[in-house]
Protein backbone atom coordinates (compact mmCIF):
# COMPACT_ATOMS: atom_id res chain seq x y z
CA UNK A 1 0.00 0.00 0.00
CA UNK A 2 2.89 2.64 1.03
CA UNK A 3 6.21 2.31 -0.24
CA UNK A 4 8.22 4.57 2.29
CA UNK A 5 7.04 4.85 5.25
CA UNK A 6 8.39 7.40 7.47
CA UNK A 7 8.18 7.29 11.24
CA UNK A 8 8.77 10.52 13.21
CA UNK A 9 9.49 9.61 16.74
CA UNK A 10 10.39 11.68 19.76
CA UNK A 11 10.84 9.25 23.01
CA UNK A 12 7.41 10.46 24.27
CA UNK A 13 5.38 7.80 26.11
CA UNK A 14 3.38 7.66 22.80
CA UNK A 15 6.37 6.13 20.89
CA UNK A 16 5.77 2.61 21.40
CA UNK A 17 2.54 3.25 20.05
CA UNK A 18 3.45 5.04 17.02
CA UNK A 19 5.94 2.42 16.18
CA UNK A 20 3.19 -0.11 16.53
CA UNK A 21 0.91 1.63 14.38
CA UNK A 22 3.99 1.88 11.73
CA UNK A 23 4.86 -1.71 11.85
CA UNK A 24 0.63 -2.75 11.13
CA UNK A 25 1.07 0.03 8.17
CA UNK A 26 4.19 -2.11 7.46
CA UNK A 27 2.81 -5.22 7.15
CA UNK A 28 1.18 -4.67 3.66
CA UNK A 29 3.85 -4.80 0.82
CA UNK A 30 7.77 -4.80 1.12
CA UNK A 31 8.35 -1.18 2.35
CA UNK A 32 11.42 1.00 2.64
CA UNK A 33 10.93 2.19 6.52
CA UNK A 34 12.61 4.86 7.59
CA UNK A 35 12.69 6.09 11.37
CA UNK A 36 13.54 9.52 12.19
CA UNK A 37 14.09 11.73 15.08
CA UNK A 38 14.99 15.76 15.26
CA UNK A 39 17.36 17.23 17.17
CA UNK A 40 16.84 21.10 17.67
CA UNK A 41 19.67 22.59 16.50
CA UNK A 42 20.64 24.54 19.76
CA UNK A 43 21.57 20.53 21.10
CA UNK A 44 23.42 19.20 17.24
CA UNK A 45 26.70 18.86 18.45
CA UNK A 46 28.35 20.38 14.58
CA UNK A 47 27.44 20.65 11.70
CA UNK A 48 28.18 20.68 7.78
CA UNK A 49 30.39 24.27 8.01
CA UNK A 50 32.23 23.49 11.74
CA UNK A 51 35.39 21.81 11.72
CA UNK A 52 36.04 19.31 14.58
CA UNK A 53 38.80 21.62 16.67
CA UNK A 54 35.90 24.36 16.43
CA UNK A 55 33.15 21.86 18.67
CA UNK A 56 33.43 22.71 22.40
CA UNK A 57 32.55 20.46 24.94
CA UNK A 58 28.79 20.55 25.27
CA UNK A 59 27.11 17.64 27.63
CA UNK A 60 24.05 18.58 26.91
CA UNK A 61 24.13 18.26 23.30
CA UNK A 62 25.97 14.70 23.71
CA UNK A 63 22.99 14.24 26.24
CA UNK A 64 20.41 14.93 23.31
CA UNK A 65 22.03 13.10 20.96
CA UNK A 66 22.32 10.10 23.23
CA UNK A 67 18.84 9.90 23.90
CA UNK A 68 17.80 10.51 20.16
CA UNK A 69 20.23 8.14 18.97
CA UNK A 70 18.66 5.78 22.00
CA UNK A 71 14.96 6.50 21.41
CA UNK A 72 15.80 5.66 17.31
CA UNK A 73 17.32 1.98 18.16
CA UNK A 74 14.10 1.37 20.11
CA UNK A 75 12.16 2.05 17.73
CA UNK A 76 13.88 -0.28 15.49
CA UNK A 77 14.12 -3.36 17.68
CA UNK A 78 10.04 -2.69 18.23
CA UNK A 79 10.07 -2.93 14.39
CA UNK A 80 12.36 -5.84 14.01
CA UNK A 81 10.64 -7.51 16.60
CA UNK A 82 7.25 -7.23 14.53
CA UNK A 83 9.37 -8.17 11.59
CA UNK A 84 10.05 -4.75 9.73
CA UNK A 85 13.04 -3.97 8.50
CA UNK A 86 13.56 -0.57 9.27
CA UNK A 87 16.78 1.99 8.58
CA UNK A 88 17.29 4.89 11.66
CA UNK A 89 18.65 8.46 11.62
CA UNK A 90 18.67 11.86 13.12
CA UNK A 91 17.90 15.08 11.53
CA UNK A 92 19.14 18.28 13.32
CA UNK A 93 16.08 21.49 12.56
CA UNK A 94 12.59 22.48 14.12
CA UNK A 95 10.50 19.18 14.31
CA UNK A 96 7.78 20.48 12.06
CA UNK A 97 10.09 21.71 8.98
CA UNK A 98 12.09 19.10 9.41
CA UNK A 99 10.09 16.03 9.08
CA UNK A 100 8.58 17.86 5.70
CA UNK A 101 11.57 18.00 4.76
CA UNK A 102 12.92 14.77 5.75
CA UNK A 103 10.02 13.00 3.83
CA UNK A 104 10.48 15.31 0.89
CA UNK A 105 13.62 13.81 0.71
CA UNK A 106 13.20 10.29 1.42
CA UNK A 107 10.21 10.24 -1.01
CA UNK A 108 7.79 9.28 1.55
CA UNK A 109 4.39 8.14 0.84
CA UNK A 110 3.04 8.37 4.29
CA UNK A 111 4.02 10.10 7.64
CA UNK A 112 3.65 7.73 10.99
CA UNK A 113 3.55 9.94 13.86
CA UNK A 114 1.87 11.07 17.38
CA UNK A 115 -0.24 13.80 18.60
CA UNK A 116 0.40 15.58 21.90
CA UNK A 117 -2.37 17.20 24.06
CA UNK A 118 -1.56 20.45 24.60
CA UNK A 119 -2.88 23.17 26.33
CA UNK A 120 -4.22 26.04 24.78
CA UNK A 121 -1.10 28.12 26.24
CA UNK A 122 0.86 25.17 24.65
CA UNK A 123 -0.29 25.72 21.40
CA UNK A 124 0.21 28.77 21.37
CA UNK A 125 3.71 29.15 22.79
CA UNK A 126 4.71 25.81 20.99
CA UNK A 127 2.69 25.04 18.37
CA UNK A 128 1.67 21.64 17.53
CA UNK A 129 4.48 19.66 15.15
CA UNK A 130 2.04 17.38 14.24
CA UNK A 131 -0.81 20.06 12.43
CA UNK A 132 2.46 22.01 11.52
CA UNK A 133 3.16 18.54 9.06
CA UNK A 134 -0.12 17.71 8.11
CA UNK A 135 -0.19 21.26 6.57
CA UNK A 136 3.10 20.94 5.12
CA UNK A 137 3.60 17.17 4.28
CA UNK A 138 3.70 15.95 0.58
CA UNK A 139 1.77 12.83 1.37
CA UNK A 140 -0.17 11.67 3.96
CA UNK A 141 -0.08 11.71 7.52
CA UNK A 142 -0.97 9.06 10.08
CA UNK A 143 -1.41 10.46 13.29
CA UNK A 144 -1.47 7.95 16.87
CA UNK A 145 -3.58 9.76 19.27
CA UNK A 146 -4.17 6.61 21.72
CA UNK A 147 -1.65 6.84 24.75
CA UNK A 148 -0.79 10.16 25.28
Amino acid sequence: MFDVILVAVDGSPQTPQVVALASQVAQHGTPKVYVTCCIDEAYALANEKEQPGDILDYPAAAAEQDTATAVVENALRQLAQAGVVAQGNLVVGAAGDTLIAEAQAKQASVIVMGHRQLTAFGRIFKGSISAEVVAGAPCPVLIEVRGN
